[in-house]
């Protein structure tokens, strides 16, 4: 997977968030993540199981279950950090819950599909 881009903008009127990431699930599990800051803001990383695409069991986008990133270098944070994700969620988003500032978080999967 190409590393992908998505940031989130001012959040003093309430918590906003970036578009989700979809990850490759016929890719290598592990992940990598940074996120930068300009000026002020809080964020964590966020990962879910739920697929509003799957054939089987589709979840309705607004009724997805968004859970904190397991790598707590990437939760409730304020400065630039990384993080990796070892195991690969469906998606991977970034929530900005506090402050005037931007956040905006590159991430790439290792690999791709095995042969």
């Amino acid at each position: 997977m190409q590393p992908i881009t998505v940031s989130t903008t001012d959040a003093t009127a309430g918590t906003t968030y970036s578009r989700p990431v979809r990850m490759d699930s016929w890719a290598n599990a592990q992940s990598i993540l940074q996120v930068d800051v300009t000026g002020t803001a809080t964020y964590t990383v966020e990962t879910s199981m739920d697929d509003p695409n799957s054939a089987t069991n589709p979840i309705a986008v607004g009724s997805m279950t968004w859970i904190n990133c397991a790598d707590a270098a990437v939760v409730a944070k304020n400065a630039a950090a990384q993080g990796v994700i070892i195991a690969t969620p469906t998606f991977v988003r970034i929530k900005q819950t506090a402050g005037n500032g931007s956040t905006t978080m590159t991430i790439a999967q290792f690999g791709n599909a095995p042969y």
